[in-house]
């Protein structure tokens, strides 16, 4: 007997939302339980707990399911509990490389967690699944969550976030202003969303009870293998996600870097000469520890400097506030050896650099300005600018991320 059609776009939203949560998708071996159990699933009022974890897809069915039950005719009842059991066996046999999906950057702790910032999540969680080999691993859609959704979400709200402001920042005289503005707007919303996530997890949309399907990731869902490029397995090979128990590369000193390095020549197959190596290595650890730069030239990390700073991520701003601190301890006239300066260090330099010079060029656009020289030949040189910029100003907040949240292996 056939479904009246008031009931059809419940069951297809159902349907679509399996399919978002799904990338590459293959049917397996699945086992339900009888139909007859549905007719026992209660609607909880989401009072209990869930155990803080957000409802699955086929949580969702089968509270939908159970929901629309008590509207449906006694003589269809039979064929009601058939349907919407094989569309949960349909979409429990659907898997996915659950690596391929961004995950909780509370599920990877230490810089990532506190960072909370999807892309650079994204990129260590890729990174560490390829080294171990987890990028391979599947998973049933009907285990994927609501939060699993929202965290997709929330990473294509903070990619898109980019070229916002990029687009914003072209925008002549107050591009500038624009681009933080925009970007805290984007920001509300992953803060959002991220509250969303909280209150999902702590509501239950029904008791499933018996009703659990019976899946068994280990034959039903076994590992299906992705190929990686070369360049990223091989990168993946020589880090991992830090745990707290390792030093983040970006607190690597320079030191270290070079001792690293000429371990790793030493051992390799490259037609080098040993001696000639370990003469230049040793000869540049001397320099380094001998070599002094000012302290204020190394900069504080950024959330160390104040919320505001935090946000603007900005060159000069964080340097000034920076050097404010070592002035207001007393160390602003304070060495350290070049031995002592980490990898972030280097890449704050880096940045600092290049932001000092995207403000003069935009200095000398305003002087030109002034100076009666057409906007017609100063809008084109700022956009030019801001764009050869933009690789910097986007990319070395994610770099440093990254550098931070893992370690070498």
């Amino acid at each position: 007997m056939r479904l009246s059609r008031a009931y059809s776009p419940t069951l297809s939203a159902v349907v679509l939302s399996g399919v978002l949560g799904a990338g590459l998708l293959t049917p397996a071996s699945v086992h339900a339980d009888p139909p007859d159990a549905l007719a026992a699933v209660t609607v909880a009022d989401g009072a209990g707990m869930c155990g803080k974890q957000a409802p699955t897809f086929d949580d969702i069915t089968v509270s939908a399911a159970a929901t629309l039950r008590a509207s449906i005719p006694a003589a269809q009842l039979g064929a009601y509990d058939d349907r919407v059991a094989r569309f949960r066996r349909d979409l429990a046999a659907l898997r996915i490389h659950r690596d391929a999906l961004p995950v909780d950057p509370n599920s990877l702790g230490g810089y990532a967690a506190e960072l909370d910032n999807p892309i650079v999540t994204y990129l260590v969680n890729g990174l560490d699944a390829v080294r171990t080999g987890r990028i391979d691993r599947t998973v049933s859609v009907s285990r994927l969550t609501v939060a699993d959704v929202i965290e997709v979400f929330i990473l294509a709200n903070r990619i898109v976030k980019i070229p916002a402001q990029l687009a914003v920042s072209l925008v002549p005289t107050a591009g500038f202003f624009l681009k933080f503005l925009v970007g805290g707007v984007f920001s509300g919303v992953q803060w959002l969303a991220r509250r969303v996530q909280d209150q999902v997890r702590d509501r239950c949309p029904a008791d499933a009870g018996g009703s659990r399907l019976d899946l068994n990731d280990d034959t039903g869902f076994p590992g299906e293998h992705i190929d990686v490029p070369a360049p990223i397995t091989d990168l993946a090979r020589q880090v991992r996600a830090a745990d707290g128990t390792c030093t983040p590369i970006a607190d690597l000193t320079t030191a270290t870097v070079v001792a690293r390095t000429r371990e790793f020549l030493a051992h390799s197959d490259l037609p080098i000469d040993r001696g000639q190596l370990d003469t230049a290595a040793s000869g540049l650890q001397d320099f380094l520890r001998d070599n002094r730069i000012a302290k204020a030239a190394l900069l504080r990390k950024t959330e160390q400097l104040g919320p505001l700073v935090d946000y603007m991520d900005y060159g000069p701003v964080t340097f000034l506030t920076n050097l404010g601190f070592d002035i207001y301890e007393g160390k602003a006239l304070d060495t350290v050896a070049l031995a002592d300066v980490n990898v972030q260090n280097a890449l704050d330099l880096t940045t600092l650099a290049l932001d000092v010079t995207s403000l003069l060029l935009t200095a000398a656009n305003g002087i030109g300005g002034l100076a009666g020289v057409s906007s017609a030949v100063l809008t084109p040189l700022g956009i030019a600018e801001t764009l050869a910029f933009a690789p910097a100003t986007y990319g070395a907040p994610i770099l440093r991320g990254v550098l931070r949240s893992m370690c070498t292996v």
